[in-house]
């Protein structure tokens, strides 16, 4: 901590700056995890574009960091609005904001497609109303009401020949992962770290690498003025 006359500027970013900024960032999301900050800790702001460069942005949440890669996954519909717009024009951004700790991490890089086993296992994972809703949603099209949304739920348990007091009960059920639904990797060229200080003397930060073949390049750092 420094103190600069009558500022206390606050907790800061190592100096000099590490070689990658994964461990940091990591550190960061297992705390806002561990501390159950908000309901969805792990919750991102997910920035895609069409080829023409139309921006849009949704929330989405962050089921997976690999500092080794300096990469994080999340899953969506594949013919949601993103869906397409990652096929049409595969890169992203991302950012994640603890407005209560006074952090903020933002990515930027490429995505690809997680293997079908990578999204089975997840789905797997997913409450059994969560997969059926992935089934039942046709994301990102118009809906003339609710109700026709609930019928399609309730449609796709009939052809999933779902055991409904078996699932309520708490029992294992099988629900397979739809061929529409599936995850993406962002590989991140770019990462920025940024800390709450008083008086806006905040503390800012920026990696950049190089993407190649066969590895990525090394990391480099700098710092930014807030």
């Amino acid at each position: 901590m420094t103190t600069l006359g009558p500022f206390d500027v606050g907790p800061s970013l190592p100096e000099p700056l590490p070689e990658s900024p994964f461990p940091i960032f990591k550190s960061w999301f297992d705390d806002a995890a561990e501390r159950r900050i908000t309901p969805n800790p792990n919750a991102m702001t997910l920035a895609t574009a069409t080829p023409e460069g139309i921006p849009s942005a949704r929330v989405v949440l962050c089921k997976g960091i690999d500092p080794r890669s300096g990469s994080l996954t999340f899953y969506t519909n594949l013919e949601s609005r993103k869906g397409v717009e990652i096929r049409e024009n595969p890169v992203a951004a991302a950012v994640f904001h603890w407005d209560s700790l006074e952090r903020q991490a933002r990515l930027e890089g490429p995505l690809t497609r997680v293997t079908d086993a990578e999204a089975d296992a997840y789905f797997a994972t997913r409450a059994w109303e969560s997969r059926i809703g992935a089934w039942a949603s046709r994301q990102s099209q118009p809906l003339d009401s609710r109700e026709t949304l609930l019928q399609q739920a309730a449609d796709r348990i009939l052809e999933l020949d779902l055991d409904i007091a078996a699932a309520v009960r708490g029992d294992p059920v099988e629900i397979p992962r739809p061929p529409f639904w599936g995850g993406f990797r962002l590989l991140a060229s770019r990462v920025e770290l940024w800390v709450g200080g008083t008086g806006r003397l905040h503390d800012r930060a920026a990696w950049t690498r190089t993407l190649g073949r066969p590895s990525p390049g090394a990391w480099v750092g700098t710092r930014l003025q807030p």
